[in-house]
């Protein structure tokens, strides 16, 4: 099995795994993301979910580690389902937009 279709594997079974976690909430069609999730304050369910959510980032780093690129880490999204593809775009806006505000406000208090 190469490392793209490893990838494509763990996405699809870290995307249900978020789908089936025990009392999970769903935004439309797909899972919460950790951080739906903690501000519903469901904080244990955000705490699972961002564990989930973290190995498929990795999952996703290994891929582009691998010397594979972002293109096929993105490919890889994209292939992966559409359940999974919908539940990854979201855990990837959130990761960002998390980062994104937390960089925001560290910098504002920094001034």
């Amino acid at each position: 099995m190469t490392v793209y279709e490893e990838t494509l594997a763990a996405l699809r079974t870290l995307a249900e795994r978020a789908r089936t976690t025990e009392d999970v909430l769903f935004c439309e069609r797909r899972p919460l993301t950790s951080l739906e999730a903690g501000y519903a304050r469901a904080e244990p369910l955000a705490a699972t979910l961002a564990a989930i959510e973290d190995d498929a980032i990795r999952a996703l780093a290994r891929l582009v580690d691998a010397e594979q690129g972002y293109e096929s880490a993105l490919r890889a999204v994209e292939e992966s389902g559409l359940d999974a593809a919908e539940w990854l775009h979201a855990v990837l806006l959130a990761r960002a937009l998390g980062t994104t505000g937390a960089r925001a406000g560290a910098d504002a208090g920094a001034r």
